[in-house]
């Protein structure tokens, strides 16, 4: 019986002592890749400031989730430009245009989960030689929960690879056209 005692109690220390650590963790979170496409930034920005064409170039696409379903709201682009989805893997989230400057620059808020996660996400377009630097980040603050906290340390890990993944795609598609 003491050694079921004393299981239970370094258990429960395990887990006050991973919240208390969490605390103390940043709350902000900032996910950042770039690449280098071999056509203009006008050419570039108009195919990733239009949400109609992700589903062509990014990781978040129906090969990744094929029981995704997206709505599109508000213009085709600029601000106010809007999709929504939710599906099985995907799960459910909104992203707006808030911000644009044709054709460098571009963001979106990003409310996932029924707004339960929220962040900002910017792809700036910088002209470069005989092509574009493009560079997508995202911003968000996992706020007080301390668990979320430790999440927010693994963002990099876990939604970098989907933008890397993006970038290539919109490379291959920016440079194919």
């Amino acid at each position: 019986m003491k050694i079921v005692k004393r299981i239970l109690v370094f258990l429960v220390a395990l887990v006050a002592g991973f919240a208390v650590v969490g605390f103390f963790l940043p709350a902000r979170y900032h996910v950042e890749r770039s690449t280098t496409v071999s056509a203009p930034p006008e050419k570039v920005f108009a195919i990733a400031s239009d949400f109609r064409t992700w589903e062509d170039w990014t990781a978040w696409n129906l090969k990744m989730d094929p029981t995704m379903k997206r709505t599109f709201a508000g213009p085709a682009t600029g601000v106010g430009a809007a999709v929504s989805w939710d599906g099985q893997k995907s799960g459910q989230g909104e992203m707006k245009l808030t911000q644009v400057t044709a054709p460098t620059e571009f963001t979106y808020d990003l409310a996932y989960e029924h707004g339960q996660f929220k962040s900002v996400g910017t792809m700036r377009f910088e002209a470069s030689g005989n092509g574009t630097t493009v560079v997508w980040t995202d911003d968000g603050d996992m706020g007080g929960n301390p668990f979320y906290r430790w999440m927010g340390l693994a963002m990099d890990k876990f939604i970098g690879p989907d933008f890397a993944k993006g970038l290539e795609g919109l490379k291959a598609l920016a440079e194919r056209k």
